[in-house]
């Protein structure tokens, strides 16, 4: 019989699924009241630009590389949005079932996570990474999770003190894929979707238990959001100055 510490594997897979695809709705297909990431960083970027923004599909469009400058900031921007919603209730009301159902995770921490993936999702898009290719965005998704640098090189096969890169898990098979996102669905149960997890945060002071949650959340995002970006720019070992 599972433990706290240890979840039951049938939830640990249910999780794992239902994570991997909240992944793709909030990442690529945007969910509910809320834009897709590339929608939303592409949105972020034109209103830097101004007159010379040009869209991804625009063969004029610099390399991320040559806008190093104006992606620095709006990566900046979205961290600071992205906090802000996790500081507040309204993102959780605006979503409501849509990102609940089937999971035995707390409303909020459902809220949060997909404000997180969104984030990261926007980050990666920024940063040159195709976001649309699963196993992208299963990088990505551990990444917004939490999961450290040393846990997300480990499940890609990849040895400690070497880059990840993009087209070196491209390479890797969706069976395995699969595990990978097992392993994120057990951290996600073990992290966030225990009894003791639920009822905290039923059982929370209304008024005060609201701000101390806000704030938790939301420096979790700001940290969450910090080590993504180093992470997408080469080195995953970044993530942990960031812990």
């Amino acid at each position: 019989m599972a433990d706290e510490k240890t979840p039951d594997g049938g939830a640990v897979e249910k999780a794992g699924r239902w994570l991997a695809d909240l992944a793709e709705k909030v990442m690529v297909n945007g969910i509910g009241p809320v834009t897709a990431s590339t929608t939303w960083a592409e949105d972020r970027l034109a209103r830097r630009q101004g007159a010379g923004y040009r869209a991804p599909e625009d063969d004029d469009r610099r390399a991320p590389e040559d806008m190093k400058d104006d992606i620095d900031a709006v990566v900046a921007r979205l961290i600071k949005e992205s906090v802000a919603a996790a500081g507040t209730q309204g993102f959780v009301t605006g979503l409501g079932g849509l990102i609940t159902a089937g999971v035995t995770i707390p409303a909020n921490v459902a809220a949060s996570l997909a404000i997180n993936l969104r984030m990261a999702g926007s980050i990666a898009h920024l940063r040159g990474w195709d976001i649309r290719d699963p196993h992208v965005r299963t990088v990505v998704m551990m990444l917004a999770i939490g999961m450290s640098a040393q846990n997300v090189l480990a499940a890609f096969g990849v040895k400690v003190g070497q880059k990840l890169g993009e087209q070196m898990i491209k390479k890797i098979p969706m069976a395995v894929l699969h595990a990978i996102n097992k392993k994120a669905g057990f951290h996600l149960v073990a992290k966030y979707g225990s009894k003791r997890a639920a009822i905290t945060l039923a059982k929370g002071i209304p008024i005060l238990g609201g701000i101390v949650g806000g704030a938790v959340d939301a420096g979790a995002t700001a940290v969450i959001g910090r080590a993504t970006d180093r992470a997408l720019r080469g080195d995953l070992l970044r993530t942990e100055e960031a812990k």
